[in-house]
């Protein structure tokens, strides 16, 4: 199973968005992908959840996508919202 690891959050209040940095560790058994401390983020944004690369652009259409949505789908926590 595919380990997501918190890193920090950027707020860019602006745009009303939210980017939460994880590293992501081990082997996605549904679909084999191997991460091995590949950055993604969890972007809130005006009640939408996109799931980014390092660079912030969306994995949509990544061969990792649903690796990287599995390991990412509900990391972010209220404490992680809060701070």
């Amino acid at each position: 199973m595919a380990n997501a690891i918190y890193i920090s959050k950027d707020q860019n209040w602006q745009d009303e968005e939210t980017v939460y940095w994880f590293q992501i560790e081990g082997e996605d058994y549904g679909t084999g992908a191997i991460f091995r401390g590949e950055t993604f983020g969890v972007v809130e944004s005006a009640g939408d959840t996109i799931f980014v690369d390092s660079e912030g652009y969306p994995i949509d259409g990544n061969g990792n996508e649903v690796a990287v949505r599995s390991a990412l789908e509900g990391a972010v926590t209220d404490a992680m919202w809060a701070e």
